[in-house]
C-alpha cells in the first residue's frame, strides 16, 4: 500500500434503423440500438460534457463531439496524456471515470521523482474518444495549437475511485507506454475558495520501482514522441498533408473507427488497395452516401443530392424525380472514391440501375434483415431459401453480408424489366415465404411485427432504393466491411460483420477464384408472376 502525500487534501466536495430505403437528402442516420445497460454501468448525465462542446466549434476543429458513455470494468479503465502546444505549453492528464475522461492540465508535466509535486488544474470533462485524438487544434479555437498522444494506457485505483476524487485524493497505479507504477492526484487545499482554488491539485509519483531522480531520468526529455504515430510535437505542428491517388487528405490522422483507431488516411489507403475489387461495383451507379464527418461514433446522415460539398472528381448526373431533377453522385473513379474518404463519406449505398438504364434495372436484391431474437443459422438458412425458391423459376443468384447484421440475395438481370415488375416479382417471392412460414418470415416493414423473424425486404427493388455496395464499409466502430461470398462460405462461424477494413486485405490475397466471378457475364430475364 503507498503511502499518502504530505500534503492536506480538501473536505470532499459535492457530488454534483432500420433505415428507410429512400432517404432525405440530409436524413440524420439512425444508430443501432444497443443492449441494455446495467445500472452499475449506466452512462453519466449529458451534462458531463456540456462545457466541453461549448467551447468548441465542431464544423472547424478535428477534435471529436463525444458523448457520455458507460462505465466500463475498472480493469478497463483508460487513462491519456496528451503533449499539448496551445498558448503555453503543457501535458494534459486525463482518466476515464464514469463515463468521461476526467482531464487536469499539468504545466511541467509527470515526473517520476516522488519529490517532485506537480501542479495540475483540473479542466473540463472531456469525451472517451478523445482519447485517441492527436493532430492540430485549429488558429481561433479553443486551445488552438497541436497535440501529441504522449502516453496511454489504462489505469486501475486504489479502493473506491468515485470516493476517491470527491475527497480529493485520487491514489491509482497506471499501465502505459511511458509511465508505469503507483501515483496520486490531490486536491491542494488553499485559504481562498475561488474557482480557480477548487481546480488545483497535484499530481505525485509515489515510491516504488518506477521511481527515479530527476537529476539522473527525465521522462519528457527522453520519451518526446507519440505513442501512436512515433511522431514528436514538431512534426505534427508541421505537417505534410499526405496525397492518395491525387488526392489530397486533409486531418488524416483523424480516427473514424474508433474500435480499431482506423484514421482516414488508413481507409484512403484501404479503398486504393481494393480498388479493382470495389470500382466494378460503383460503376455508373447514381449513389446514396452516408457521411460521418467526427467519425463512426459521432453524428451520421445520408445525402443523395450532389452539391458544393463534393469532390469534383465525382461525375454527377440529373434524375428525374417526382416534381423536380435531382443531381446524382456516380462513384466510377478511384479519385472519386477517395474523394468521398476525403469529406467523410462512411457507407456508399447504390441504385439497382445505372445511368444507361436508369429505369431497367439490372439486378433484384433480398436483403434478409434479422428482427430481434433470430439466431445467425436462421439467417443463413433464410438466405439458402430464397436461392432455392429463385432456382425454381431458373434464377441464379450472389450472396453477400451486408456487415451489419443481415444478408443479401442479388440476382443479377439483363436490364429489360421495369422498376414495377421487379419491385412486383421480389414481393411476390417474399410474401410466398411468409405465408409458407408465417412464423419465420415476415415481409412487411412494421417493426412490431418484426420480432423473432427475419424481414425479407423487397422494397430495396424500388425506384431510388438503395443497397450498401460490395466492398462499402459500414458506420460502426469496428470497421465492418460488405463482402460478397461463395455459397459454400455461408456457415455458422461467419456472421454479418466478420470482415473489416483490418482482415480484408488477407482474404482477398488468399482468395483463388472471385466467388462473383459468374456474376458479371450472367444475363437472366425476369419470369412473368405467373410462373413464380
Amino acid at each position: 500500500m503507498c503511502t499518502a502525500p504530505s500534503i492536506r487534501a480538501v473536505r470532499s466536495a459535492g457530488s454534483s434503423s432500420r433505415r428507410r430505403s429512400t432517404p432525405s437528402d440530409t436524413s440524420p442516420v439512425k444508430k443501432r440500438r444497443k443492449t441494455a445497460t446495467p445500472r452499475s454501468a449506466r452512462p453519466v448525465p449529458k451534462a458531463g460534457l456540456v462545457e466541453y462542446r461549448r467551447k468548441r466549434d465542431f464544423r472547424q476543429t478535428p477534435e471529436p463531439s463525444g458523448s457520455p458513455s458507460p462505465s466500463r470494468r475498472e480493469r478497463d479503465r483508460i487513462f491519456v496524456i496528451q503533449k499539448h502546444a496551445a498558448s503555453r505549453l503543457h501535458y494534459d492528464f486525463r482518466l476515464e471515470l464514469d463515463g468521461t475522461l476526467k482531464s487536469w492540465a499539468v504545466p511541467k508535466g509527470p515526473s517520476l521523482d516522488p519529490t517532485d509535486k506537480r501542479l495540475a488544474m483540473q479542466v473540463e470533462d472531456h469525451p472517451l474518444e478523445y482519447a485517441s485524438f492527436e493532430g492540430t487544434i485549429p488558429a481561433g479555437e479553443y486551445g488552438a495549437g497541436s497535440v501529441v498522444l504522449w502516453d496511454r494506457g489504462t489505469w486501475r485505483p486504489e479502493g473506491d475511485p468515485q470516493a476517491a476524487y470527491r475527497a480529493g485524493a485520487l491514489k491509482f497505479s497506471l499501465e502505459g507506454t511511458k509511465l508505469h507504477g503507483s501515483w496520486v492526484l490531490a486536491k491542494i487545499r488553499g485559504g481562498r475558495r475561488d474557482r480557480s482554488d477548487q481546480r488545483s491539485w497535484l499530481l505525485i509519483k509515489h515510491r516504488d520501482g518506477e521511481a527515479r531522480p530527476a537529476r539522473k531520468f527525465n521522462v519528457l526529455e527522453a520519451r518526446p514522441e507519440s505513442v501512436a504515430s512515433g511522431r514528436t510535437l514538431e512534426q505534427i505542428a508541421s505537417p505534410v498533408e499526405p496525397v492518395v491517388a491525387g488526392v489530397r487528405l486533409t486531418h488524416a490522422d483523424r480516427v473514424l473507427f474508433p474500435a480499431q483507431g482506423t484514421t482516414k488516411l488508413d481507409l484512403a489507403r484501404f479503398y486504393e488497395s481494393i480498388a479493382e475489387w470495389i470500382l466494378p461495383h460503383l460503376k455508373d451507379r447514381p449513389t446514396a452516401l452516408v457521411r460521418c464527418p467526427e467519425g463512426a461514433e459521432g453524428p451520421c446522415f445520408y445525402q443523395k443530392h450532389g452539391g458544393p460539398w463534393a469532390p469534383k472528381a465525382i461525375r454527377r448526373v440529373k434524375i428525374q424525380e417526382k416534381t423536380k431533377a435531382g443531381e446524382y453522385l456516380v462513384v466510377d473513379s478511384l479519385p472519386a472514391l477517395i474523394g468521398l474518404v476525403q469529406i467523410g463519406i462512411l457507407e456508399i449505398h447504390t441504385w439497382n440501375s445505372v445511368v444507361q438504364h436508369l429505369e431497367r434495372p439490372d439486378r433484384v436484391v433480398f436483403d434478409l434483415d434479422p428482427g430481434p431474437g433470430v439466431e445467425w443459422r436462421r439467417v443463413a438458412d433464410a438466405a439458402r431459401l430464397v436461392r432455392e425458391r429463385l432456382q425454381t423459376v431458373r434464377l441464379e443468384s450472389f450472396l453477400k453480408t451486408t456487415g451489419g447484421k443481415g444478408l443479401h440475395v442479388v440476382v443479377p438481370l439483363r436490364a429489360s424489366a421495369t422498376w414495377d415488375e421487379c419491385r412486383a416479382f421480389a414481393r411476390r417471392l417474399a410474401e410466398d415465404l411468409e405465408h409458407a412460414e408465417p412464423k419465420a418470415y415476415v415481409a412487411r416493414m412494421a417493426k412490431a411485427e418484426r420480432k423473432g423473424k427475419i424481414f425479407i425486404d423487397y422494397l430495396r427493388n424500388t425506384r431510388g432504393a438503395t443497397s450498401i455496395a460490395a466492398f462499402s464499409t459500414r458506420a460502426t466502430p469496428e470497421a465492418p466491411v460488405s463482402v460478397p461470398l461463395a455459397w459454400d462460405e455461408l456457415t455458422p462461424r461467419l456472421r454479418s460483420d466478420h470482415y473489416t477494413i483490418a482482415s480484408l486485405p488477407r482474404r482477398l490475397a488468399d482468395l483463388k477464384a472471385d466467388p462473383w466471378a459468374a456474376y458479371w457475364t450472367l444475363r437472366q430475364n425476369l419470369p412473368a408472376l405467373s410462373t413464380t
